[in-house]
C-alpha cells in the first residue's frame, strides 16, 4: 500500500492532468456517461476531507503557546483576513475583464479564499521548514474558513452573481465541521482502543482514501463539463497561467513578510507554504453552492497552480538551506 500511495502522491500533477484530459474527451463525445456519476460527488468529497482531518491536532493548537507560534498566527490572520481577500478582489476583476462564465468565476474566488491545504505540511517538511507551525495553520484556517469564505464571497462576487450564503454555510457545515468532528472522534476511539501506534499504521490507508476521492472528483467534474471545456480550451490555459501568477504573488508576499519580521528560515518556509489554498474544500463548496462548472474554476488552483509552485520551491529552499549551512560551517572554522 505504501508503494502505491507514494506513486499516487509523487505523480499527482500528472495523474490529475491525464484524468482531466481523458474525462474531457469522454464528456465531449458522450455527455450522458457522467450524468449518473454526478450523484457520487458528495461521497468523493467526503472521502477527500474526512481522512485528512484525522491528522489535525486541535489540542496542540489551542494549549501550547510559543513566541514563533504567536508571530506566525498574527501574520496568518493578516493574510487570510485582509491581504488575500484584497488580492482575490483584484483577481476577480481580471477574470471579469476576460469575460468568463460567472459560475466558473465563483470557483476561482472560492479557491482563492479557501484554507491552507493539508499537503502544505508535507511540503514544509520536504523544504526543511517548521512542520508543526504549518499544521497549526491548516487547523486555524479551517476554522477561519467558516467565516471568511461566505462573508468575503458575498462581498466580492455580489456584483456578478448571486451568492446563496445559506447554502454556502450549509456546505461548510457538511464539508468542514461534520468531517472534522467525525475525524476527531475516530482518532480518539482508535487511540483509546489500540494506541497511537495503530493510528500511525492507519495513516497510509487514510491518505490513500483521500487521494482516490480526489482523483474520482477530478474525473467526474471535468467529464461533466467536458463539452464546455473542449469549446474553450484557451480559457483553461489562460486561467491556469493567471492562477499560477496569483499564487506566486501570495507566496512571495508571505516569504518577504517573514523576512521583514526577521523570522528564521524554517519559519519563513512554513509561512510560505501556509499561503496555498485547499482545492478540496473549495471544490466541495463550489459544487454544493454553484454546481460542477464552479468546481472547474476551483480546480484552476490546486494541482494546476499552487501545487506546481509548492513542488518547485522545495528544491529552491533546500538549496538555500544548503548554502546557509555551508556559510555557517565556513564561519565557524
Amino acid at each position: 500500500m505504501k508503494k502505491t500511495l507514494k506513486i499516487l502522491k509523487d505523480y499527482m500533477i500528472y495523474i490529475v492532468a491525464v484524468l482531466a484530459f481523458v474525462s474531457i474527451i469522454i464528456g465531449m463525445k458522450n455527455p450522458s456517461f457522467f450524468k449518473p456519476l454526478k450523484a457520487t460527488l458528495p461521497v468523493a468529497l467526503f472521502a477527500m476531507l474526512y481522512p485528512m482531518m484525522i491528522g489535525i491536532n486541535l489540542k496542540n493548537m489551542f494549549l501550547k503557546r510559543t513566541r514563533e507560534k504567536t508571530i506566525y498566527l498574527i501574520l496568518l490572520n493578516v493574510f487570510y483576513l485582509v491581504v488575500f481577500p484584497l488580492l482575490t478582489l483584484l483577481l476577480m476583476k481580471l477574470f471579469v475583464a476576460i469575460d468568463v462564465d460567472n459560475k466558473f468565476l465563483a470557483g476561482i474566488v472560492l479557491i482563492s479564499l479557501a484554507p491552507i491545504p493539508s499537503s502544505s505540511a508535507a511540503f514544509t517538511g520536504l523544504a526543511n521548514g517548521k512542520v508543526q507551525l504549518t499544521i497549526i495553520g491548516v487547523t486555524w484556517t479551517f476554522i477561519l474558513a467558516i467565516f471568511v469564505m461566505p462573508i468575503y464571497s458575498k462581498l466580492i462576487l455580489n456584483a456578478v452573481i448571486r451568492v446563496p450564503v445559506e447554502s454556502m454555510l450549509m456546505s461548510l457545515v457538511i464539508y468542514i465541521f461534520t468531517p472534522l468532528v467525525l475525524a476527531q472522534l475516530t482518532k480518539y476511539l482508535i487511540i483509546k482502543k489500540s494506541g497511537e501506534d495503530k493510528l500511525k499504521d492507519l495513516k497510509p490507508l487514510f491518505s490513500l482514501i483521500s487521494l482516490l476521492g480526489t482523483y474520482w472528483m477530478v474525473f467526474v467534474v471535468f467529464g461533466l463539463n467536458g463539452k464546455l471545456i473542449a469549446q474553450h480550451p484557451a480559457l483553461i490555459l489562460v486561467s491556469a497561467l493567471i492562477m499560477n501568477a496569483y499564487f506566486l504573488v501570495r507566496f512571495s508576499i508571505a516569504y518577504l513578510t517573514g523576512t521583514i519580521a526577521k523570522l528564521p528560515l524554517p519559519q519563513k518556509v512554513s509561512l510560505f507554504y501556509s499561503s496555498g489554498s485547499n482545492m478540496t474544500i473549495a471544490t466541495a463548496i463550489a459544487i454544493y453552492t454553484f454546481g460542477p462548472l464552479a468546481a472547474v474554476g476551483a480546480a484552476m488552483g490546486g494541482p494546476f497552480s499552487d501545487m506546481i509552485l509548492m513542488i518547485l520551491f522545495v528544491g529552491v529552499f533546500n538549496k538555500i538551506a544548503e548554502r546557509k549551512a555551508l556559510k555557517e560551517a565556513v564561519e565557524t572554522k
